[in-house]
């Protein structure tokens, strides 16, 4: 796919792009940083680009090597992919997770607004401390993701902030550093689980982080049966609820707990060391399992179905498809979604039974053994 920027042209792809798909891999949001970008003078000297989706951002301006600041796994993927596309080489040392803090001082941050306020808060008061009152400091977003709390939240964190006006549905949000400007810490919260005395640590912007989530209670409440399971996988998984259960009933299981977002993986360690959860445990920033080679006895799964503000199914059809592969012959995947998705049609693809567990009137658990290893491994 072609895109023509301020830059230049360049192929860009979406990870995981399949011919039929509307997705590309940039928004107007992307094309009005670019043009604000690209009038900056003087030109950069040290940039700073945060929450980069596709990778967009970060190929139209390789030449001012900029460092990334980002918690997407598939963020990254997108980038090194675009820039081999490109020609052009990636550079690790410019890259920096969500669970680490950017070092040093940058004279320019662009950065796209993410979904999560509570994940903005976050980003913006751990970037003041690589900030002068001389950075400058440009964001975007589509504007029906965008809201008055937006701009507050930059004058919060930051210092005197204003918007520009709407274009091609996408605006621009500027922010002027203030150093006298008071900004506590963002600190994780503390998520007790109903009905148990697990208490769960969730850091910004994780999946259902201010409160149990009702579909993992669901499963919770009708958790499989893990004694004979020698390794288990939480796939997806967030703050670590189910496998931080898992390892309180099988303390001799190997648990793998994986997920796209390095905040995730961080609230998980955290959860499973807080409640002194004694599992030989390994934690792996992934893309649903398209990586992961080992074997597994049980898949435990609360499917995403965003992609930040956009539905993609297409997330839990490769985690389903990824657990039939890694599944050993005799071992099952336990899933609980929304009833609308449709998951037990969707898992009748890689798995020979599907079962239901439970059910009510907004949630199901489903339980899909007999892999297919064959159809599992087809790309």
């Amino acid at each position: 796919m072609h895109y023509r920027s301020v830059f230049g042209f360049f192929d860009l792809t979406p990870l995981h792009h399949h011919r039929r798909s509307p997705l590309r891999a940039w928004s107007a949001a992307d094309a009005l940083l670019l043009r604000e970008a690209h009038e900056l003078r003087p030109v950069p000297e040290r940039l700073l680009v945060v929450n980069d989706v596709h990778g967009a951002l970060g190929v139209c301006l390789q030449h001012w090597r900029p460092f990334h600041w980002n918690d997407s796994y598939t963020s990254l993927r997108a980038l090194q992919l675009n820039l081999r596309r490109n020609g052009m080489l990636f550079l690790p040392e410019h890259w920096v997770t969500a669970a680490e803090n950017p070092e040093g001082l940058f004279d320019t941050v662009l950065l796209r607004i993410p979904k999560s306020l509570s994940l903005l808060r976050d980003q913006l008061t751990r970037l003041r401390p690589c900030l002068s009152p001389q950075t400058r400091i440009i964001a975007s977003g589509m504007v029906k993701h965008l809201s008055r709390s937006t701009v507050e939240v930059f004058e919060q964190c930051i210092g005197p902030s204003h918007r520009s006006l709407a274009e091609r549905k996408a605006r621009l949000v500027f922010a002027e550093l203030d150093p006298e400007l008071a900004v506590p810490a963002v600190a994780p919260t503390r998520v007790p689980v109903p009905n148990t005395d697990l208490e769960l640590i969730s850091y910004a912007g994780v999946f259902s982080q201010q409160k149990s989530d009702p579909g993992t209670l669901l499963l919770l409440t009708h958790f499989p049966d893990v004694s004979g399971a020698r390794h288990i996988l939480d796939l997806g998984c967030g703050n670590g609820v189910l496998a931080c259960h898992a390892g309180r009933l099988n303390p001799a299981a190997q648990l793998t707990l994986l997920d796209n977002s390095w905040l995730a993986l961080r609230s998980a360690r955290e959860t499973l060391a807080h409640n002194d959860t004694q599992n030989p445990a390994e934690f792996i920033a992934g893309d649903a399992l398209d990586e992961y080679r080992d074997q597994v006895d049980l898949v435990l799964c609360n499917p995403p179905f965003h992609a930040g503000n956009r539905l993609d199914g297409d997330i839990a059809r490769r985690m389903f498809q990824g657990a039939a592969r890694c599944l050993t012959p005799e071992g099952s995947l336990v899933v609980v979604g929304n009833r609308h998705l449709g998951y037990h049609r969707t898992l009748q693809t890689w798995f020979d039974s599907v079962e239901l567990v439970a059910s009510n009137p907004k949630f199901v658990v489903l339980r899909a053994a007999a892999p297919r290893p064959g159809k599992a491994s087809r790309k």
